[in-house]
């Protein structure tokens, strides 16, 4: 009987060159709640919370499409209210809304799908500036901690107000992981030069396209295809595109359609999904490896004549 060396399988990831995109963890909603403890492997179900609150939150992701709950926390023992945060990671009009809670039963006060909606709700603050988390779920996968939390403290250091802890995002072996709200815009195997890029990037309002994993509000063959003509064309603004549809050509297949903001001209892509060759454990806590799904890009067509190096046009 073979016995396993210890690995982490964010470095077996980055040994294969394991393709990102289209790997983001798919969200409209997000409700980000500090909670300055330790996480257990489930951090909102085992954590202290009361049995009303979890009820509460539990209730409120059944109710919200493609709504999650995640804990957040920074290196500070809590001096001061509670941060509690409603992002809207919708293509159109993405917003972040802050709430300041005096304690965790307060929570149940508040009418979560009005503020989802867009409704100015009292006691709420609009954020104008970004949002970053930084997965540091160590419980969850010991990637999370031994990658994430090195680079949480780097961004901290520049960008404490914006940058937080997060519990489990998805993806542990793609640690460290980063994810820019309140667009959604998640990364791979970020480490403390590319971090720092991402940020300032974002902040200005655009996409870096290294190690990109996706935008949550896309389905995950449109994530890849967003990513592949944002590539072919140069288009790197987070707001250049406009996802149109997808139709499922086969099991394997879709034909994805953005339009450009820019103009009139739109693109259609069609990409695909294959196995790939070589095979992983994908968590730290997998007992056999697997292979996984990478995408594919067949060919890119541009409307009006719009040609662009590399791209199929008609």
């Amino acid at each position: 009987m073979s016995i396993r060396s210890p690995f982490f399988c964010s470095d077996l990831s980055r040994l294969v060159d394991e393709q990102t995109i289209g790997t983001a963890s798919i969200g409209n909603i997000w409700l980000l709640l500090e909670y300055p403890f330790a996480w257990e492997r489930k951090a909102v179900e085992e954590s202290a919370l009361s049995t009303r609150v979890k009820e509460f939150l539990r209730d409120v992701v059944m109710t919200l499409p493609r709504a999650r709950v995640l804990l957040i926390k920074k290196d500070r023992l809590r001096t001061t209210d509670l941060a509690f945060y409603v992002v809207r990671s919708s293509e159109h009009t993405p917003f972040a809304v802050k709430f300041r809670l005096r304690d965790y039963e307060q929570l149940t006060e508040l009418d979560i799908a009005s503020i989802a909606s867009g409704e100015v709700v009292s006691g709420g603050e609009t954020v104008d500036g970004p949002l970053f988390l930084v997965c540091t779920h160590g419980r969850r996968d010991k990637c999370c901690a031994k990658f994430g939390y090195p680079l949480y403290k780097t961004l901290s250091a520049s960008s404490v107000e914006s940058v937080w802890q997060s519990s489990h995002v998805g993806g542990d072996r793609f640690a460290a992981n980063l994810v820019c709200l309140p667009h959604g815009l998640f990364y791979a195997h970020v480490n403390e030069s590319t971090g720092q890029n991402i940020i300032a990037e974002y902040s200005a309002g655009r996409i870096v396209l290294d190690n990109y994993r996706g935008r949550a509000c896309y389905p995950h063959a449109v994530q890849a295809a967003e990513y592949f003509i944002r590539s072919e064309t140069g288009l790197i603004g987070v707001d250049e595109l406009r996802y149109t549809s997808a139709e499922r050509l086969n099991q394997t297949s879709w034909r994805v359609r953005f339009g450009n903001a820019n103009d009139e001209s739109a693109f259609e892509a069609d990409v695909t999904t294959h196995v790939s060759e070589f095979q992983n454990y994908i968590t730290c806590d997998a007992v056999e490896e697997k292979p996984v799904f990478q995408f594919k890009l067949e060919g890119i067509r541009v409307a009006r004549g719009v040609v662009y190096d590399g791209i199929i046009h008609e």
